[in-house]
């Protein structure tokens, strides 16, 4: 009952929090242009490779918390304790990340950006703003992995499903009566603030443990550290390789062309948040299941019909009625040409990534970090090699088509799942 009523939470949560920015989308570009639109697209991908050593440290986090927690003998104790230790280490890390950020805005925006007549000054406060949002933002990853580890994944929901709303609904109305680019900014910042700190306290509470019964214990974090670091330095090449196209593409292009194809990346990306819920509930049982090959075999082949079920869905509902929806949302925006085509790439993509993820939670089950680290590399250096070609020759279809070639090799190395041992 705990798993079905956990992918309900996470459809209505992590659902949420994937369509309100796309529905939020067109006003963001009607109010703020085209041009200032370019700068959020990229204020969005620099919080995203920002927050790429979260990419493994997470993972590896739900699965030692899921172990200490239904431990039999000091379990919620033994919990809290890690969960005090890197509280603080996620937010000095993401004080340091930002104000490093801070130091290079004018090298960023100065040598990196085309910003074709908008101002370095205004480039630089793109920056700026990306630099506090990541900062009051990543330290709510930690709290994410103990409600998720724990199992708590409806109170989490809870407040990503409030967050979202109140991030976009309310950032529509406030861009909508101050069309600038600081407006858009402090918003986003403050609601991110809110949001760390209410997980932060619903975290704790949900260990019945206070804070100041802590201090800081070095040996409850050293089991951790060897998996936590190797998940995160092997996740962070799958992670940067995935922002790779977007990376490449914001130094290649225009901004007004790199907001056209962020706009069809955030579509994509919403698609497969339908399948993280499932993943995000399926992971804690698995790990649970580590020691019964045979159900936790079944519970992968169960994931599969799952996602297949989904991607089928999403096929069919692209074909029909893509396009037609594409003009209603952009309103006839000359965006939908050269949205279009590059969605229609981007989703295949997303299909391979679906299917990725069966195999990626039975390597993080069975720690296989080795293999990780192999399909991650090999997908971060085609990628260097490849989309640049690609984009000089296609523009930014190329970027796209780079994208769905290293999900499909990732693909083609996470079904190992299905050998039978």
């Amino acid at each position: 009952m705990t798993l079905k009523k956990n992918i309900v939470a996470n459809y209505l949560g992590i659902g949420t929090a994937a369509l309100a920015p796309i529905l939020a989308l067109p006003w963001y570009l009607s109010a703020l242009g085209s041009e200032q639109f370019g700068l959020v697209s990229f204020v969005l991908m620099l919080q995203a490779v920002l927050g790429l050593i979260d990419a493994g440290m997470s993972q590896a986090l739900v699965r030692e918390v899921t172990v200490r927690f239904n431990s039999a003998e000091g379990g919620r104790r033994s919990t809290a304790s890690l969960l005090y230790g890197f509280e603080r280490i996620y937010w000095i890390f993401a004080m340091c990340a930002g104000c490093a950020t801070f130091l290079l805005s004018d090298v960023i925006a100065s040598n990196w950006l085309k910003l074709n007549g908008i101002s370095v000054l205004t480039g630089k406060e793109a920056i700026y703003g990306a630099a506090v949002i990541f900062a009051v933002q990543f330290p709510g990853s930690i709290y994410r992995s103990l409600l998720v580890g724990v199992q708590s994944q409806v109170k989490l929901n809870a407040v990503v499903l409030v967050s979202a709303l109140i991030r976009h609904a309310g950032g529509v109305v406030v861009v909508m009566a101050w069309p600038n680019l600081a407006t858009y900014l402090i918003w986003q910042a403050l609601i991110s603030l809110l949001d760390t700190l209410v997980r932060g306290q619903l975290a704790w509470k949900t260990l019945g443990e206070k804070r100041k019964h802590f201090k800081w214990d070095a040996q409850e974090l050293r089991p951790v550290w060897r998996l936590a670091l190797g998940m995160s330095s092997v996740t962070l090449l799958g992670a940067l390789t995935v922002q790779m196209d977007k990376i490449i593409l914001s130094r290649l292009t225009t901004l007004e062309q790199f907001g056209y194809y962020t706009i069809a990346a955030t579509i994509a990306t919403g698609a497969l948040q339908l399948i993280y819920p499932l993943v995000q509930a399926v992971l804690p049982r698995a790990i649970q299941l580590r020691e019964n090959p045979p159900e936790l075999r079944r519970m992968l082949v169960k994931l599969a019909l799952l996602i297949s079920a989904l991607v089928t869905m999403c096929i069919v509902f692209f074909l029909f009625l893509g396009k037609w929806l594409l003009i209603s949302w952009l309103k006839g925006s000359p965006a939908v040409d050269v949205v279009y085509p590059v969605l229609s790439v981007l989703l295949i993509g997303t299909a391979l990534n679906a299917f990725y993820n069966i195999g990626y939670v039975n390597w993080v089950v069975h720690e296989k970090i080795k293999k990780v680290f192999f399909v991650n590399a090999m997908s971060l250096v085609l990628s260097v090699g490849l989309i640049p070609f690609l984009v000089s020759w296609y523009g930014v279809i190329g970027a796209a088509v780079g994208w769905m070639t290293i999900n499909l090799i990732g693909f083609m190395f996470s079904v190992d799942w299905l050998k039978r041992k």
